[in-house]
């Protein structure tokens, strides 16, 4: 087994890990689960935004599964992580804003290595 093939396997995992994070807050911001709303309540964002965030970060992590939207899905759920740190900045909480920026390292890390069943060019 080459390197090539571990990568491989490796970024199928990290995506695989990505989208049930993502499916589950996603869920859980669409379904207006008491921790959701709890997450939600210091930005003072309203029920229909956080349930079309839940809607972008669902629609993103099935994206993701397709090679040809792969990319495009990544960067929703990206764009909807961005959202919540700029939000943690505006509410000067730094401690939630180290916690959640390990998910914008992690979708760049999955970004960079690509969709595990893409053709690599040679």
């Amino acid at each position: 087994m080459d390197m090539s093939m571990i990568l491989r396997i490796v970024n199928g995992g990290l995506i695989l890990f990505m989208a049930w994070m993502s499916l589950r807050a996603g869920w859980g911001m669409i379904t207006n689960s008491p921790a959701m709303v709890k997450f939600f309540e210091p930005f003072g964002t309203a029920a229909v935004l956080r349930q079309l965030l839940g809607v972008i970060t669902v629609v993103g992590c099935l994206m993701m599964f397709h090679p040809k939207t792969f990319v495009w899905g990544s960067w929703l759920n990206l764009g909807v992580v961005m959202f919540l740190l700029v939000q943690f900045i505006a509410l000067h909480d730094w401690m939630a804003f180290l916690k959640e920026s390990w998910v914008v390292v992690l979708a760049f890390v999955i970004l960079w290595l690509g969709h595990p069943l893409a053709a690599k060019a040679a």
